[in-house]
């Protein structure tokens, strides 16, 4: 079988978050599976399309710094993104994929595995991640999009955990130094592991001929073709929108809180973050004891339905509160979304623990 493999110049936060989507508007109309490598121009925020950016980046600091925030499509969590990472997008036809998240981030990672395995590092696939001795080398998540599926990930080849750190946001100045005295101790690089960084050229050739022998496919030296550069183009233009980047905090500009407080006899509002297989982080407001409105963020993925989120979230407006696990369960089972970080049985036993919460149980 016959792949693209395809090597850009460095790019913007916004064209790197895009161009697997142009990649994969190509593939679903009946292009060649492409492999994608290229790496950041300079540092930005990439912010979990199911994350609200308030809650995950000190945007006093980026402001500051002139560092953008730049949502993806993709779930997962919040990473700064800097030149010390090589990243790769592997786009592929549906029906070529497995349907299950192991399988797939199995048969795709496999030969970013054995690459760093050929530098002498102890790489081995944990989930979506790639970890040595339990430290993350490298961070991985997928999605669908129309008729292809994309997996994304990326080698840190250069840590920066200064800069990482100081961009997200944490509670006070000394939980930032011990985020980023912990970061180093679950965070690894090429560099750390081996003393240098590989030159990219010859990564490039590593990766090409682990993913021709892993998957018996050959590829062939390509580039984007016009109409994937045009739609990658307007893609990123649309990414540089606050309405896009701000989206989920504007859908709940009235639940911006980390706290519980009851507001009077009926009304309360809290947050609670919830520790699933991923992060579970939920802010809900109750009126006269229905959920007048939530918000489920967090690090999970969610493969299909793309709108999942949002759908729920809906139909558990004006729901009261002694019925939010029924109307939970039916939206899983009327959905049945593909989803890796936390199952209908997570979300209900989140919600319950806010429920739980002395200023809610005032009130309802």
């Amino acid at each position: 079988m016959s792949w693209r493999f395809i090597t850009l110049p460095p790019q913007d936060g916004y064209h790197m978050v895009t161009a697997f989507v142009a990649v994969a508007d190509y593939v679903s109309r009946g292009g060649k599976d492409t492999l994608l490598l290229f790496y950041a121009d300079k540092p930005f925020v990439n912010v979990g399309v199911h994350q609200e950016v308030w809650l995950e980046v000190n945007l006093d600091f980026t402001k500051k710094m002139g560092i953008p925030v730049v949502r993806r499509d993709l779930g997962g969590g919040t990473v700064v993104i800097t030149p010390g990472e090589h990243d790769y997008f592997i786009v592929v036809r549906a029906e070529e994929a497995p349907s299950s998240p192991k399988a797939l981030y199995e048969k795709y990672l496999t030969p970013i595995v054995n690459v760093l395995r050929s530098y002498g590092i102890k790489a081995e696939l944990r989930d979506q991640d790639i970890v040595v001795n339990g430290k993350k080398i490298s961070g991985n998540g997928a999605m669908t999009y129309e008729k292809a599926v994309v997996v994304t990930g990326n080698i840190l080849l250069h840590l920066d955990v200064d800069l990482i750190s100081k961009c997200v946001k944490v509670p006070s100045e000394k939980f930032r130094d011990k985020m980023a005295k912990e970061m180093s101790e679950w965070l690894t690089s090429v560099e750390k592991e081996i003393g240098y960084i590989p030159p990219r050229e010859e990564l490039n050739k590593r990766i090409k001929e682990e993913f021709e022998k892993s998957l018996n496919i050959k590829f062939e030296d390509s580039n984007l073709t016009p109409e994937e550069i045009e739609l990658w183009d307007k893609l990123a233009r649309e990414k540089m929108s606050e309405e896009w980047i701000y989206y989920k905090d504007n859908r709940h500009p009235d639940l911006r809180t980390e706290r519980c407080v009851k507001i009077n006899n009926s009304v309360a509002l809290c947050h609670i973050d919830y520790k699933a297989r991923k992060l579970l982080r939920i802010t809900m407001k109750i009126v006269n004891k229905k959920i007048d409105e939530i918000s489920i963020s967090g690090d999970f993925f969610i493969m299909n339905p793309r709108d999942f989120i949002e759908s729920l979230e809906d139909s558990l407006r004006g729901v009261e509160v002694i019925r939010y696990a029924d109307v939970i369960r039916k939206v899983f089972n009327e959905k049945k979304p593909n989803i890796f970080g936390f199952t209908a049985d997570d979300l209900i036993n989140a919600i319950r623990e806010l429920l739980n919460k002395p200023e809610v149980q005032e009130v309802i």
